[in-house]
């Protein structure tokens, strides 16, 4: 495991196949050391995708979307390899854009679908794309919202909230997490294939 600088940050370098790398991007308050996010780094290490793990949480200072986009941005620039995917976490569906001009794959975890510019974003993906999301996030999941684009594989939990927890459901709340974990794998598993 090597040490990036990205500047306003660093991040992590798990180096598997050195022709695939998936780039970890962290929520505002979610990092890449929380449960969705580190076993999202398992899964892709699992198959031998080398990972890139963004080591952040948003400043008070920074604005949020601003901050995504950053982050997102310079870990892009920094993965190495030909064939890239994104796995983020609510906030880094913010970098939607950049992903969708890159054409890469991308795998938004509690995507925030109540944010206009996310959706048009999404909307001109050409890159297969995984939506997961749960019903009881109600401030940031509406799949009613997504935009009809073939490229778009929406995964919805029943009674999860932002975190795609069972709040006070330890054994819901695993169970979820082995769902998240099966399709991250069976999304990677698309991925260039």
């Amino acid at each position: 495991m090597d040490r990036i600088d990205l500047g306003p940050c660093a991040a992590l370098l798990h180096e598997r196949d050195t022709d695939r790398c998936v780039t970890l991007l962290p929520g505002a308050w979610y990092p890449t050391r929380a449960p969705l996010l580190w076993f999202a780094r398992e899964v892709a290490l699992s198959q031998d995708w080398s990972v890139l793990e963004v080591l952040d949480e948003l400043p008070e200072s920074e604005e949020p979307f601003a901050w995504a986009i950053d982050r997102a941005t310079r870990a892009l620039d920094a993965a190495p390899g030909d064939r890239h995917a994104v796995i983020g976490k609510s906030l880094a569906s913010a970098a939607a854009g950049i992903v969708a001009d890159r054409a890469l794959p991308a795998a938004w975890l509690t995507p925030i679908l109540r944010r206009p510019a996310v959706l048009e974003d999404l909307g001109r993906t050409s890159a297969p794309t995984l939506l997961i999301g749960g019903t009881a996030d109600t401030d940031h999941w509406d799949p009613a919202a997504v935009p009809d684009n073939p490229a778009i594989d929406v995964v919805e939990l029943d009674g999860l909230d932002h975190a795609l927890q069972d709040e006070g459901d330890t054994d819901a709340s695993l169970a979820a997490l082995t769902k998240v974990t099966a399709s991250l794998a069976a999304f990677l598993d698309r991925c260039y294939s």
